[in-house]
């Protein structure tokens, strides 16, 4: 906090340096603020970026093109890097991650969904991080990975209980529901069902009071009440229309529970409803899971040519996708069939193959389920010795599961316990703080005794600051002359520095133009006679344009001097790049000609934009005629301009005698200037193009020319951010 003296203690060295001070404080807040507006600027480049990706994603997903979608992805991704946006980073990085789930690169999708989530985390961006956990949950549950799913979990209980959110939260709450749900925790998943039903009734969201019957249906089948499943079920869908891809697995859904109460027509009728939809969908990952699933209840109507027709197409999509979950479910309806057909031994090879996947990606329910066929299939088949093994195996995995079970509980009594004992420690604190309370009351009277103390000593101390003060305040005095010294220094070094250009620039851009007028001068001098009325002419019209030239030359040596003063602004016109293009080519055509070099114009008629034709020209000049300068007799330059975006690009390639490493390196800076080189001239055009907010590029390998690229913005918002590699 400042403390203002009274007035007679002021000075007039006060009142500068207080003003120098808010001088200060007003040029931090003005750059402050700029920086503000840029990256502002960035962000919305970054939107305009995860927009376009959007657009492009749906359409790229309904069709089921993942191998497209991931390409646009990363390139979205590659975009909004450059610019540094986190948000678009997290949303490219969660699209990636979908894309490669939908391929069953399970891996890859948890890769980019990682990083993701790390950069949802970073900007507090909860939307992101609760979609993006819940994805990262479903794929390690899907890949066996039950740990990991327990982790995420936890994570998304700890954020729902610090949302505030009412709409974020019930969407985190929708997305832990479905956790515990297909983890097999239907009575935790109901507790979290019910009242979202509720929420979205009220709302009156169809789409969301659908979704939530349907999900309450699948837990009543995890508890065996299958006819509620199927009544809830047939609810949720009745609020759903086609046009929704819930629609699709609430069908596969109803299906599964007609098998269970044996109702295999109507099973059967609510697959192919699913197959529709999923095709309407363009979803072949889905539709081939639900060949899986039709061909149950035709295994059990002993239809085993259509099953099997269908199990054909499922297993050939698995094979080729690596999909081991998918293959074995496959197993497990093949074995269904041979046992159904009487062939046991088949039925037994089926099953067992089913198990060791379902061992390996530790799907539990799976394992238990197995188990319990082979216990089935090797008792039909008289082998009752194995049968008895599978039984107690099943039995083994059953009682892990409840013993799994039994474990939460007494955590959660742990919990329950522990809340307890920091209930009794909280209040043994409470009477510690009454007894510090009375304590203190003591403590008072001894820290006004102290007080009084530091009062005095205080005193003492401000008498020795006052002090200390004045002669502080002298020193500034001479402090603030220096800085004066400096500052005149700075600027006559600022001079120094301008003169140096302006000498080199003297040296280089006129020194052209003049030669090339005094040549002409001296021919028509000595050698008038000699040149027929057309060559007097053409003569004539060379020295015009040379002195044109010249004095073009003269007006951009002006407008450098001009903007190196504080007052100085762009003058912004309209102008297409042919006319640009046009301009600069024609100050060079003689000395293109008298070299005989090809000089290829390359531009659509309709690229425009707004900017200081002078600065722009002069930039283009330059290039232009260092590439005339370096280029062989009879060699081609070709020029080009292209418009992308906000940006408009143009292109001077040579193939003259290209540049060494070293040399690109050091092609703009002042202090690589020599006499006999074209360093000048790129200088300026390098100065004037970041006062364009442009930016400019050079690419050569020696002795395969020379590129120069000048990107340059088509509107003068310059508010766009650059980031160059």
């Amino acid at each position: 906090m400042m403390t203002w003296l009274p007035m007679p203690y002021f000075k007039m060295s006060e009142h500068k340096y207080i003003k120098r001070i808010v001088l200060l404080l007003l040029a931090f807040l003005f750059v402050n603020c700029n920086n503000q507006v840029n990256k502002g600027a960035a962000v919305s480049n970054g939107q305009n970026i995860a927009n376009n990706l959007k657009t492009k994603g749906k359409r790229l997903f309904a069709e089921a093109k993942y191998d497209s979608l991931i390409t646009e992805a990363k390139k979205a991704l590659i975009l909004v890097t450059a610019i540094k946006d986190k948000a678009s980073m997290a949303y490219a990085n969660d699209v990636l991650g979908i894309a490669f789930s939908s391929k069953r690169q399970l891996d890859s999708a948890v890769y980019y969904l990682k990083k993701g989530e790390k950069l949802a985390i970073e900007i507090k961006h909860n939307g992101y991080m609760v979609a993006i956990q819940t994805r990262i949950a479903e794929l390690y549950y899907d890949s066996g990975k039950p740990d990991s799913v327990t982790v995420y979990k936890d994570k998304m209980t700890s954020e729902a209980d610090t949302i505030k959110n009412i709409p974020l939260k019930m969407q985190l709450t929708q997305k832990l529901a479905d956790i515990y749900g297909t983890t097999n925790q239907p009575e935790k998943a109901l507790k979290l069902y019910f009242p979202l039903l509720e929420y979205y009734r009220g709302k009156k969201d169809s789409l969301y009071t659908g979704i939530q019957l349907c999900n309450i249906a699948g837990m009543y089948a995890q508890v065996s009440d299958f006819n509620k499943a199927i009544d809830y079920s047939l609810k949720g869908i009745a609020y759903l229309n086609d046009r929704q891809y819930t629609k699709t697995i609430s069908y596969n859904d109803l299906g599964s529970f007609y098998i269970d109460v044996k109702k295999y027509d109507e099973a059967i009728n609510a697959f192919k409803k699913c197959i529709a939809l999923a095709k309407s969908f363009n979803n072949i990952s889905y539709m081939e899971d639900t060949y899986v699933s039709i061909a149950s209840p035709l295994i059990e109507l002993k239809q085993f040519k259509q099953g099997a027709a269908y199990l054909d197409k499922a297993q050939e999509y698995y094979a080729g996708n690596k999909y081991e979950t998918g293959f074995m479910y496959v197993l497990i309806m093949r074995g269904k069939m041979a046992r159904n057909q009487g062939n046991y031994q088949k039925a037994i090879v089926y099953f067992e193959k089913s198990l060791e996947i379902a061992k390996r990606t530790a799907h539990f329910d799976s394992e238990l389920y197995v188990s319990g066929l082979l216990a089935d299939v090797f008792g039909k088949a008289g082998l009752y010795q194995r049968a008895y093994q599978y039984e107690v195996k099943y039995n083994i995995v059953r009682d892990s599961l409840e013993k799994t079970n039994t474990k939460k509980n007494i955590t959660d009594l742990e919990i329950k316990y522990q809340s307890n004992e920091k209930e009794q420690k909280i209040a043994l604190l409470n009477q510690a703080s009454k007894l510090k309370d009375i304590e203190l009351t003591d403590e008072k009277r001894k820290w006004w005794f102290l007080l009084a103390f530091v009062g005095f000593l205080l005193v003492i101390a401000f008498l020795l600051y006052r002090s200390y003060e004045q002669k502080r305040i002298s020193h500034k005095l001479l402090e603030e002359k220096n800085e004066a010294l400096n500052l005149l220094n700075g600027k006559l070094n600022e001079a120094n520095s301008s003169k140096t250009k302006l000498f080199s620039i003297l040296s280089h851009d006129l020194r052209a133009p003049v030669n090339s007028l005094f040549q002409f001068l001296n021919i028509q001098k000595n050698h008038a006679g000699k040149l027929t009325e057309i060559q007097r002419q053409k003569h004539n019209e060379r020295i015009i344009n040379s002195a044109e030239n010249l004095m073009e030359s003269m007006e951009d040596l002006l407008i450098w001097s001009k903007s190196q003063m504080d007052s100085f602004s762009l003058k912004l016109n309209r102008i297409t790049a042919l006319e640009l293009i046009s301009l600069t080519s024609t100050m060079y055509q003689d000395f293109a000609e008298e070299r005989k070099l090809i000089v290829e114009i390359n531009c659509a008629p309709d690229i425009n934009l707004t900017t200081d034709v002078n600065f722009l020209k002069i930039v283009l000049r330059n290039i232009l005629s260092n590439a005339i300068k370096f280029t062989p007799a009879g060699g081609h330059i070709k020029i080009s301009a292209e418009h992308h975006e906000e940006w408009v690009y143009f292109s001077i390639a040579d193939n003259g005698p290209g540049l060494s490493h070293e040399q690109i390196e050091n092609i703009f800076e002042w202090n690589s200037i020599r006499s006999d080189s074209s360093g000048l001239g790129l200088k300026l055009a390098k100065e004037f193009i970041d006062r364009l907010k442009g930016s400019i590029a050079v690419e050569s390998e020696l002795n395969e020319g020379t590129t120069f690229i000048v990107l340059v913005p088509a509107q003068p918002n310059g508010q766009i951010v650059i980031t160059q590699n």
